[in-house]
Formats: C-alpha cells, structure tokens, sequence
C-alpha cells in the first residue's frame, strides 16, 4: 500500500484508469522510444542506466540505507502527482516493493534505489515538466534496469504494486 495505507487509485477505477492512461500515453511514449530521430537521449538514457547498475555493485549496506531513505522521502508523492502520465507506473511500484525487501540481494537493491532516484529528480536528460515526453528517460533507465536484474522482481512485488495501484482482483494480469 501506499505511505498513507490507501491505494493509489479507488479499486473499483483502477484497472480502468490505468487503461486509460495506457490508451492515452503509450503512444506518445513509443512514438519517441522508437524513433531515433525523435528520442536521441535514449542511448543516453541507457548507458546512465549502466552506469547506475556498475555503482549499485560497489554499494554497501549503509550506502544503501542513505539511497533507500532519499527514495522512501520522496516517492509516493512524486507517484501520486505523474501516476495519470506514466504508463509504466506498475513497473515503478513494483521496482520500489523490490527495493524494500530485504530478501533481495543488495546489489539488485541498491541499483533499483539508484534507479528510482533517477525517477523521483525532475531536471534530468528530458526534464518531468515536459509531460508525459519528460518521462521517456526514466522509462528507459527503470526498463535497463528490470532487464539487467532478471527475475528479482517477483510476482509477489508485482501483486504488491497493483495492490498499491487499487486493484481489486490480484490474481488477473489486468485486474
């Protein structure tokens, strides 16, 4: 659940506001992750993705804490107010229920934190004020990130994510 123990969205709407912020900013998101010409940040966006990945691996626990407490300060506000721009937003949760989980490891912890730092600054590669067009890189720097932690992020996080969102019913893929 969220900071205040209410999920984000009202369940009875969730699956259904998510959908529409599928239907309406999916296309504005592959429009410029797939041109080249458009999004010319993206091989940017990844290799600040690496670069988060090879620092996590030199973190220590204590590091760790700090980067998790930056995160915890600031992240159900910033997801509360981008929740309707973003259409990666489960993938968001889940990597914060991940990174809150002491069962998995460090390494994959503390380069979700780092990730997710990314996520909560505002002035970045494509600053957040854009709209919707300001999320791209965080997009590309959480989706580098998931690819290169493989299967941490389990279903149980996930289930944890779309409780968060308000989803009613856990067991569908879409709620």
């Amino acid at each position: 659940m969220t900071q205040d123990n209410r999920p984000l969205f009202k369940p009875s709407q969730a699956a259904k506001i998510q959908a529409k912020i599928e239907k309406d900013t999916k296309p504005v998101y592959l429009e410029y992750y797939d041109n080249p010409a458009k999004f010319r940040d993206r091989e940017r966006a990844e290799i600040e993705a690496e670069r988060r990945i090879e620092a996590a691996a030199d973190m220590d626990e204590a590091e760790f804490e700090q980067k998790k407490a930056e995160v915890e300060q600031g992240f159900w506000h910033k997801v509360r107010k981008v929740a309707r721009s973003i259409p990666f937003l489960e993938d968001v949760v889940a990597a914060y229920y991940a990174m809150m989980d002491g069962d998995v490891s460090l390494r994959t912890r503390a380069a979700l934190a780092l990730g997710l730092l990314y996520f909560l600054w505002v002035i970045d590669l494509i600053p957040d004020f854009l709209g919707p067009l300001g999320f791209v890189d965080d997009g590309t720097v959480i989706a580098t990130i998931l690819a290169a932690i493989g299967g941490e992020i389990t279903s149980a996080h996930r289930a944890q994510a779309r409780k968060a969102l308000g989803h009613e019913d856990l067991s569908q893929g879409e709620g």
